[in-house]
């Protein structure tokens, strides 16, 4: 569940509960060795695969069934066997073949120089394997594709032993292109694509190998959640800093602006200073939530020294954080911390230091972040924003105690407040998931309860108490709180997409679910979170070219660089997926009620 919108640090996001998926149907591929049994044990694995999946905050969960005995593939040296000290093998250099050796088939010499290889493998005599697996490729017929892939494969073993990573991928192509459904060499080929830096070649083979096992051997699909992982951060890293930057949708400004106790910019220019301001134009706009051209009038404002330039330097930066350019806010917020200290000055640099803090938290810069809040709290230790905020940060930072305690505080200091309601209640939440006390989280139940009943025209109150609910099973008045909140603020695109996943949940209302999100998409075309989920919904239907196009489109959108290497890492394995399922010819099973 994610934290309510409207706050300095981006919130994860909710996903239902996923559905256990049966294993891939993958027709039986003929072995040169016994293939392992599947048993029925089911176990999932979080990773980064989306296959019949919902998407849950970073990543995926996959049902799958597990071997009970992976059986070792005799063909493969041994490998990954501790190395055994063997005696010296004779070599067959400078030896006459004996009448027997002379009347083998090829077939039976190629078998007898893999057998030398494996032995010479496993005593970590590696550059004697290689000769020994190219005499098999040698002798081995040529009508014999199944033998002839084991031994490419076999060698491509111990090149990888040796870290000749190129020798490994030309191995491995050559097994594949004899036996295209051979998952070990699949598998090879994309740790050696992966070490030299092939992500996207490296996913497309790793993926192949999960489908084709029917995510049956977990070390692979660690190394798929690895490879997707470290594929979107490298994206997101070149893609974040050149593009465009906007403004999210009116509904996240505003909703951002309401997770402080006092609008700052929401003020009615002094008579006196009437046509001698662009702060009437801003504040008529600020009040329409047309948030368009702000900055523009702001910098006018600035530029030309008017009475409102220290609101307009900090309102500026405000609206460049939320755009995700974070040199000019940050630049813009040094100036306002610079200011003298009046008293309308003060409440200027509180709102700069907590938001200035935010953005360093981003940054990783937790030491900068926390001093920040501390010179806030040097100034107005009695400022609610202040250990609101701070709140949430100790929350996303797993210091959940510490959050509440903040919480807390900020009721205290402002019991009309009611952001930090909300905060309190999600964060005994989380400590009740935690200590799995039921005890707790009836008491975060009742701290939403009174937060409805003290402001029951708050629609973010009772949209997260529903998302509560739903987290508890507790499906059909999780719905009502829901639909309370859709009618209190229809414009509201996010509590659309919740009402959507708990009818998938509950449901398994695909079709339902959809009209919902699109409908969220209607309302607002920037919204990441609904991108996002219909398009993983369209991953589960098999729909991976729409799912790539609306991943596309949430990159766009979301606001930091981990949102976007998360939102990468979605769309690349659509594509990886996409790409694979044509080429083995694999049709993935239906999730319940997927049309």
């Amino acid at each position: 569940m994610p934290l309510p919108t409207g706050f300095s640090v981006p919130a994860p996001k909710l996903a239902a509960p996923p559905v256990a998926t049966p294993p891939v149907p993958v027709p039986p591929v003929a072995e040169a060795v016994e293939k392992p049994s599947l048993s029925a044990k089911d176990l999932a694995l979080y990773v980064g695969v989306p296959v019949a999946t919902l998407c849950v905050a970073g990543g995926l969960y996959y049902y799958y069934t597990k071997s009970d005995d992976d059986a070792k593939d005799a063909t493969d040296g041994g490998e990954g066997a501790p190395v055994a000290v063997v005696a010296p093998m004779e070599s067959d250099k400078g030896k006459q073949e004996t009448v027997e050796e002379d009347t083998r088939t090829p077939l039976e010499k190629a078998e007898g120089a893999k057998g030398k290889g494996n032995k010479y493998f496993k005593a970590g005599r590696f550059d004697q394997a290689i000769e020994c697996y190219t005499k098999a490729i040698e002798h081995c017929p040529t009508d014999q594709p199944l033998e002839m892939s084991t031994y490419y494969q076999n060698r491509a073993a111990a090149h990888e032993q040796l870290k000749k990573w190129k020798e490994v991928i030309v191995d491995t192509t050559k097994a594949i292109s004899l036996n295209p459904k051979y998952a070990k060499a699949l598998a090879r080929r994309a740790k050696a694509h992966d070490v030299t830096n092939e992500k996207r070649l490296a996913l497309e083979d790793i993926t192949a190998v999960c489908l084709l096992e029917g995510f049956s051997n977990q070390n692979n699909m660690i190394l798929a959640d690895r490879i997707l992982k470290t594929f979107g951060k490298e994206l997101a890293e070149a893609h974040f800093k050149a593009r465009p930057r906007i403004l999210p949708s009116a509904t996240f400004v505003r909703s951002y602006l309401d997770s402080f106790n006092e609008d700052l910019f929401a003020i009615n220019v002094a008579e006196e200073d009437k046509g001698k301001t662009k702060y009437e134009e801003i504040s008529t706009k600020m009040k329409n939530k047309d948030y368009d051209n702000v900055i523009m009038l702001c910098t006018q404002e600035i530029d030309g020294l008017g009475p409102y330039k220290n609101r307009c330097l900090l309102l500026r930066a405000t609206l460049y954080t939320l755009m995700s350019d974070i040199e000019k806010a940050v630049t813009d917020f040094d100036a306002v911390i610079e200011l003298d200290d009046s008293e309308e000055n003060k409440k200027f640099k509180i709102d700069a230091l907590i938001k200035r803090g935010s953005l360093k938290m981003q940054q990783a810069d937790d030491k900068g972040c926390f001093a920040d809040f501390d010179k806030a709290i040097a100034i107005d230790e009695d400022n609610p924003n202040i250990h609101h905020h701070r709140g949430q940060l100790y929350f996303l930072t797993e210091r959940l105690q510490e959050g509440r305690n903040e919480f807390e505080k900020t009721i205290e200091l402002d019991k009309n407040f009611v952001a930090p309601r909300l905060q309190l209640g999600y964060c005994i939440c989380k400590q009740a998931m935690q200590a799995m006390s039921p005890t707790m989280m009836k008491e975060a139940d009742a701290v939403l309860e009174e937060t409805t009943r003290l402001f029951p025209n708050c629609p973010e109150a009772w949209s997260l108490h529903g998302q509560l609910l739903q987290d508890q099973q507790k499906l059909e008045p999780a719905l009502e709180k829901l639909e309370k909140a859709i009618s209190m603020a229809p414009e509201n695109p996010t509590t659309y997409v919740y009402k959507a996943l708990l009818l998938l949940q509950w449901k398994q209302d695909t079709e339902g679910a959809i009209k919902l999100i699109k409908e969220a998409v209607r309302l607002d075309d920037k919204c990441d979170f609904a991108f996002e989920t219909l398009a993983t919904l369209e991953v589960q239907r098999g729909n991976n070219e729409e799912a790539i196009r609306l991943f596309g489109r949430a990159v766009d959108l979301v606001r930091t660089e981990a949102e976007m290497a998360n939102t990468f890492s979605l769309m690349e394995a659509a594509k990886a997926q996409s790409k694979v399922t044509k080429l083995y010819g694999i049709t993935l099973p239906k999730m319940p009620g997927m049309m």
